[in-house]
């Protein structure tokens, strides 16, 4: 593999996606000029251009190691775990022996309620910290994310980048004034919210600055019930 670059490998990216430099630029919140430091090898990839390219159905180890398929095989159509869906309803008191067979009407399989398309695009990453704890997210778990072209979607939780780091935080996106808030949520209360900083996206270092990986959609403790 005497040819292999991480530019050539950007190269391919573009033939098989069939997308300009702009255009990948686009997809990945990057700018044009930095997709073409990269491409002509004068920068080397950053972290946010390697975590972007899973979104597009592009191996990172293939690109990283340039052996392998290149595409990420989709998901299985059917996969996940059902979980019963009791006829037990909670305004009936305490409910007895509401584990019994009896109660149990139908199973849910979870990840049939996420949108084929999409199941693609979930990933996990184990966070670290309790910023987020108010919102039930603790140190060690695992948020599941789902990727997405859109910058400016509905006030939740997102996993994204900031200045090179990556963070797991509440965003609050205001459309008229093209701003992007950031919370810490350490408390239930949504109020007491800790705002950490807001982004002007019409600032001209923004894209470089700023890049959602996804949209958290749930959580995992992965040590629940050993407490």
């Amino acid at each position: 593999m005497g040819n292999f670059s991480l530019s050539g490998q950007i190269k391919l990216v573009l033939k098989s996606l069939n997308l300009t430099q702009t255009g990948l630029a686009t997809k990945l919140g990057l700018s044009q000029g930095v997709i073409s430091e990269f491409t002509s090898g004068s920068r080397e990839p950053s972290k946010e251009f390697l975590l972007g390219l899973p979104k597009l159905g592009i191996s990172l180890d293939w690109f990283l190691t340039g052996e392998g398929e290149m595409l990420l095989s989709p998901m299985p159509a059917k996969t996940g775990y059902k979980i019963p869906l009791l006829n037990q309803r909670v305004s009936c008191g305490d409910g007895a022996n509401w584990e019994n067979e009896q109660n149990i009407e139908s199973y849910i399989d979870v990840f049939s309620l996420i949108p084929q398309y999409k199941l693609g695009r979930l990933f996990a990453l184990s966070v670290q910290g309790n910023s987020m704890i108010g919102a039930g997210i603790r140190s060690g778990d695992y948020v599941l994310f789902c990727t997405g072209d859109d910058q400016f979607l509905d006030d939740d939780i997102y996993v994204f980048s900031l200045d090179g780091e990556v963070f797991c935080k509440q965003l609050e996106f205001d459309k008229i004034s093209k701003k992007i808030k950031i919370y810490s949520i350490r408390v239930a209360d949504l109020e007491k919210a800790e705002l950490l900083t807001t982004l002007n996206v019409e600032d001209t270092d923004f894209t470089d600055r700023f890049h959602i990986f996804g949209r958290v959609f749930s959580w995992l403790h992965p040590n629940f019930g050993d407490e």
